[in-house]
């Protein structure tokens, strides 16, 4: 899969602008606070239907301005095609090939990327959020059921939450039916999720194993492992007999919306006891085995988007990265001119003020 062109409309600080890439490697170049980042994350927003930097849309929209946009072109196995996203007045609309899309479902997963930021180095030792939100994103671009699974769940979760909130503060009394309700929802769609995701990590952990050995010499081997799979009566039954205790928090104690992936090195909690350098070798290998999974299961690679990663790594990571990604579309930010240690044929595209200069 390859991007081969991006249109910004006023997204962020980018009034209108239109890059276009190589099929190789692109390196987005500039001071900080220039619209390097914004760039990658109008590309993502193309992938994924959302931001990996906030849940406020508004904030796409250019100060002083109405509505924001973002196009891009890609080629797939098959075509040429275009995205579009809107953003206006707190709504949301997208478009492929000149079509309106009625459901996200429908957008998720036509272009597919794997983003990798600083951020991403923290997913081996910090809270289990963000863990979730590495299955959930790679998955919702491999599978159109698990987004609208996905969505109905989360719809749910908020509902139900709000009744054991009113409960607890003693607005509704006997609530149980109406609770059962929105259970047996999450029952039904977390049962098919964590299916989902009990299959996606157990391939995942084969192909982490493979690229950390290669990583570091074999000397230590990783395990990516998920715990959370039950069935819908499993999870229906959790539901029903905690419903006390949840009113007393006040929200849904029991659920996917909990999970967790358990990360070991050498049969040790990668949190608790791999140093700094082991759990980043564990995050690369992670992101990578993304891709990799990406390609084997639509038989193209993603493209791999890079936001100011390789400056958090030390040379030996550094280096390694950068191997396992050639051959693939690299679309990767910095400040400072990297060109000649990157491979393949480069694209510098200069960032100033929401401004780019490509030198294709």
């Amino acid at each position: 899969m390859i991007c081969r062109s991006v249109y910004y409309r006023n997204f962020r600080n980018i009034a209108e602008q239109k890059i276009e890439f190589s099929p190789e490697t692109n390196l987005i170049l500039g001071p900080n606070a220039q619209g390097k980042t914004n760039a990658l994350e109008g590309m993502y927003l193309c992938a994924q239907g959302r931001s990996h930097r906030t849940i406020h849309e508004r904030e796409f929209i250019k100060f002083g301005e109405v509505f924001a946009e973002v196009g891009l072109t890609y080629q797939d196995a098959q075509r040429d095609n275009q995205l579009a996203i809107r953003y206006k007045g707190g709504r949301k609309g997208c478009q492929k090939n000149g079509v309106t899309l009625r459901k996200m479902s429908e957008f998720i997963g036509n272009f597919r990327a794997v983003l990798f930021t600083p951020e991403h180095l923290s997913i081996v030792k910090e809270g289990p959020a963000l863990r979730r939100n590495f299955m959930d994103s790679a998955l919702s671009q491999l599978s159109a059921g698990y987004v609208s699974s996905l969505q109905i769940y989360n719809r749910a979760l908020i509902q139900r939450n709000k009744l054991l909130l009113s409960a607890q503060k003693g607005e509704v009394s006997n609530i149980e039916p109406l609770a059962e309700v929105w259970s047996l929802q999450l029952a039904k769609e977390g049962a098919y999720l964590s299916a989902q995701r009990e299959a996606y990590i157990n391939t995942l952990d084969e192909i982490v194993k493979m690229v950390f050995a290669d990583m570091t010499g074999g000397r230590e081997i990783p395990s990516v492992t998920y715990g959370g799979r039950k069935e819908e009566a499993e999870f229906q039954a959790l539901l029903t007999a905690n419903l006390d205790r949840e009113i007393r928090a006040g929200t849904t104690l029991y659920g996917i919306h909990k999970d967790d992936l358990n990360l070991t090195i050498n049969e040790k909690e990668a949190r608790s006891f791999a140093s700094q350098g082991q759990q980043r070798s564990l995050a690369l290998a992670m992101k990578l085995a993304e891709g990799e999974l990406s390609k084997k299961e639509t038989g193209e690679y993603p493209v791999f988007l890079l936001d100011d990663i390789l400056s958090e790594l030390d040379a030996t990571r550094k280096a390694y990265i950068l191997s396992g990604i050639r051959g693939r579309q690299v679309i990767l930010t910095a400040c400072e001119d990297l060109s000649a240690s990157l491979p393949g044929s480069c694209n510098i595209i200069r960032c100033e003020d929401g401004k780019y200069q490509s030198n294709l």
